[in-house]
């Protein structure tokens, strides 16, 4: 398999870009692409990555991971749509809707053709969604598309298990496509880890751990949907779904008879505080004003709960949105006031515009000496636009458009303040609530309890006291019952329409238990043969992975001749044995050693696989002698696939290029312009025997 073509529009400094690539003959298999820094070496790097593998191919991009503190195991520095969003092209925007593209072509094992164009689309705001992507592929001479099959709910997924079939799969796609920021973070890790990851992914170990994982899932998925019903279980839903209907029907009776009864109550207790008032202003006074206070307590207690509950379904809610998409929203509300402030100026100075034109055409006519009427028109249009140019261009910070164009005037304001308010909401103002209800509570209580005492002591409003106490106690137990009332028939619907879709379950699997417990048998033993060969994997290829890195470490190595041989144990420990046993391991390595170290693992994980890949290198020369430079060039480049070199004008050049001069089938050089302050990466291709 090599690479016939790829071509980059609207990514990074790519404006329109093409790479043809002459098949590889004979020794001559390497190509080579030189250029400074910063010219496009790794944007195309990342272009042929995340266009064959999409989301998959960010774990192999060196410029979307960070070290975590020494950790060898990375983290992204942003997600793929954040990643994606800083590789649209400045002028992607000027002739259409926002898009950047890699095609690529390649030749397969059977000389085939296969065409993969990946097409990412943005957002007015140039941010990407990752529902935002195209992927189109055809296949042979005819050019057929590959489509999934009718049937297929993941389409994604199934183009990734394609793409991991017909090129590689990403665990060990990381082997043939890296750069030197890649090999120093693999040469930070300590040997054996990296020879344990090498050989996992040769075996496509992630993928079969994978595979065990889904099969174990599915196998409990068919067992709990096999569980087929007996007959006294669906009898059993049907009886609770009786229970639960009859429920509902005597809550709404419980419901309706205090909706009834409440209206009644509360006119009879205000006539009551009424008369109890009219007595005087002694204890029968007193008594008719406590109550009235408990009752101003006790509606104090309900607005605090229901501000707590209001806080907690309405501001709360909104501040977990977070500040920082609050902030945006709300600099981009101000700027869209802004710009609206500056459309309202404009145009109210625009009114006023023609009887500027006539006063100042009136005024120039009457200039001594005369001006000619030509002179006086271009004297009036010039003032015109002199008045235009007080309005242009718009202030810095305007929006060029309206992203909220039903928020306007007064009702933007309020959204704003809405918005910025939200930051003074925190945990206390809930607790807060809180403790506005409990004290409310707690002095409605302990009014009533003056009242009750300073009643013993009236004999002559103790029938009235006593009727307005039982109507007061009946009002809070209707109260209580029509607010429980409500709550339970909620919460019984409910659970009624969940036992209703129990019900439909148990109906639709009666009779289909078979079958799904056959394949849940089938799924275990199937994991269990895969945790069978995932203990004998790593064993069987030590061998032939440690004879091929001494090779590569031979021939790249300072003083390699101190190593007389690499071994690999079944763990994975790593021994570099001189030719009378002696472990070199625990001796200190430089960084170059240690990057040639990885070098040679990656060399031999290729060979391994016998994957005639592209092998695709991105500055790896970083931190090397002289010596140690040739021999991973002649290493890397002494293989019968293409090989793809992405250079700087100070790596592979003088002696570096002398080495592998005779393998050169084709050479590109980028150059990079500026168009108004953008830079644009043009392709350039040299002739090998001239460079």
């Amino acid at each position: 398999m090599h690479l016939r073509s790829v071509e980059l529009i609207n990514w990074r400094s790519y404006r329109h870009a093409r790479f043809d690539f002459p098949t590889p003959h004979g020794h001559r298999n390497v190509i080579l692409i030189r250029a400074p820094n910063e010219y496009g070496k790794t944007s195309f790097f990342e272009a042929l990555t995340l266009g064959l593998f999409g989301r998959d191919g960010l774990v192999l991009v060196p410029r979307a991971r960070t070290a975590v503190r020494g950790d060898p195991v990375d983290r992204f520095k942003a997600s793929y749509s954040q990643f994606l969003s800083n590789t649209l092209h400045h002028r992607a925007t000027e002739t259409g809707p926002a898009k950047c593209s890699v095609s690529i072509e390649v030749e397969d094992d059977n000389g085939e053709p296969i065409e993969l164009t990946r097409i990412w689309h943005f957002r007015q705001n140039r941010q990407h969604k990752p529902s935002d992507d195209d992927l189109t592929i055809f296949h042979g001479l005819a050019r057929e598309p590959v489509i999934p099959p009718s049937g297929i709910e993941n389409r994604d997924e199934w183009y990734r298990d394609w793409i991991a079939q017909r090129f590689l799969h990403p665990s060990l796609a990381e082997f043939f496509l890296f750069d030197g920021e890649q090999v120093q973070r693999y040469a930070n890790r300590e040997m054996g880890e990296q020879v344990r990851r090498g050989i996992e992914g040769l075996l496509g170990l992630p993928i079969l751990r994978s595979l065990k994982s889904s099969l174990a899932t599915y196998a409990q998925q068919r067992r709990t949907s096999a569980a087929a019903p007996t007959d006294s279980t669906v009898k059993k839903v049907e009886a609770d779904i009786a229970a639960i209907s009859e429920s509902i029907v005597r809550e709404q009776d419980r419901f309706n008879e205090a909706a009834t009864v409440l209206p009644g109550l509360t006119a009879e207790i205000d006539e009551l505080t009424q008369a109890i008032g009219g007595r005087g202003e002694g204890t029968t006074a007193m008594v008719g004003k406590l109550m009235q206070a408990e009752q101003r307590h006790r509606d104090e207690a309900q607005r605090a709960m229901d501000a707590l509950l209001a806080l907690i379904q309405e501001d709360v809610a909104l501040a977990v949105a977070g500040p920082e998409l609050r902030d945006r929203t709300r600099e981009r509300l101000e700027a869209e006031a802004k710009r609206e402030r500056w459309e309202a100026g404009r145009n109210e100075g625009a009114q006023n515009l023609d009887r500027f034109a006539l006063e100042l055409g009136r005024r120039v006519s009457a200039l001594d000496p005369p001006l000619d009427e030509d002179r006086c028109l271009a004297v009036v249009e010039a003032g015109k636009e002199a008045w235009d140019a007080l309005w242009h261009p718009a202030p810095e910070g305007c929006p060029e458009n309206y992203r909220h164009p039903s928020l306007n005037g007064t009702m933007r304001d309020r959204a704003i303040e809405r918005l910025l308010s939200l930051d003074n909401h925190t945990e206390g103002e809930v607790a807060g609530q809180e403790e506005r209800f409990r004290i409310a509570v707690e002095r409605a209580e302990s009014v009533k309890r003056e009242w009750q005492e300073l009643e013993s002591t009236a004999p002559e409003v103790e029938r009235l006291t006593m009727r307005l106490r039982d109507l007061s106690e009946q009002m809070g137990q209707y109260k209580s019952q029509r607010d429980e009332a409500d709550r339970a028939i909620q919460g019984k619907e409910a659970e009624l329409a969940q036992k209703r879709a129990e019900l439909g379950r148990y109906m639709s699997r009666q009779g289909a238990s078979a079958p799904a417990l056959r394949r849940a048998g089938y799924a275990d033993r199937y994991a269990d043969l895969i945790q069978d060969l995932l203990k004998d994997a790593l064993p069987s290829e030590v061998g032939e992975v440690a004879e091929e890195m001494t090779r590569a470490w031979k021939a790249m190595a300072h003083l390699s001749d101190r190593v007389d041989r690499i071994e690999i144990t079944p763990n994975c420990e790593v021994k570099m044995l001189t030719a009378d046993g002696e472990d070199l391991h625990g001796i200190d390595k430089s960084a170059g050693a240690s990057q040639v170290f990885t070098q040679a693992l990656i060399t031999a994980i290729t060979r391994v696989s016998g994957r005639t890949f592209p092998f695709v290198v991105d500055t790896p020369l970083a931190r090397l002698s002289r010596a140690q430079r040739i021999g991973v060039l002649n290493t890397f480049t002494d293989r019968s696939g293409q090989v793809i070199l992405l250079s700087t004008d100070e790596e592979v050049v003088d002696d570096k290029l002398d080495a592998i001069r005779e393998r050169l089938v084709a050479a590109f050089e980028l150059k990079i312009r500026s168009d108004k302050g953008i830079a644009v990466t043009s392709v350039h291709k040299l002739d090998p025997a001239e460079i």
